[in-house]
């Protein structure tokens, strides 16, 4: 009976030795572009334009995280593509991690040549209307974040693509 009040004396002792860590997860997702629908505000990805995309999240730091994959599924071709982020990428901005990067769709802006028997001159340009910008489909992206733990958060936003921005 006299070992147990001993034993109790010595726990606090132990416990004390403990050292637990705690570092927050990565969340608050935040997706944005740098193109916007006038309507609403929401963001939207451009097959005629460059756009670059961005989304951040909270994190302790950048060396708490081990790996970025991005994926991205187009619902107009059902097609799926995936991305692995290099964490060199990430940017601090305050208590955020960044990353930002610019997207192509389509054939992109491909230099076109004269033939050589047309010269500069003989070229009459005609105004043609704008196209108006129209949908042409939606791009979900989810971005899965590996902490240095081995936790996976995720975070997901859903742009809707569009033809002819200005």
């Amino acid at each position: 009976m006299r070992k147990t009040p001993w034993l109790l004396l010595l726990l606090p002792l132990v416990l004390s030795s403990c050292v637990v860590s705690v570092s927050p997860s990565p969340s608050d997702f935040r997706f944005d572009s740098n193109w916007q629908r006038t309507s609403d505000g929401a963001y939207v990805f451009c097959t005629n334009r460059t756009t670059q995309m961005r989304y951040k999240f909270r994190a302790p730091s950048v060396a708490s995280i081990r790996e970025i994959k991005e994926i991205y599924y187009g619902t107009a071709t059902g097609g799926i593509r995936t991305f692995d982020r290099p964490t060199s990428q990430l940017v601090a901005d305050g208590s955020y991690l960044v990353i930002t990067s610019n997207l192509t769709f389509g054939e992109g802006a491909t230099p076109q040549n004269l033939p050589s028997d047309v010269s500069q001159q003989s070229i009459a340009v005609t105004p043609i209307p704008e196209p108006t910008p129209s949908s042409v489909g939606a791009t979900t992206v989810t971005v899965i974040v590996t902490t240095s733990s081995n936790n996976r958060f995720s975070g997901t936003y859903t742009y809707e693509v569009y033809s002819n921005c200005p």
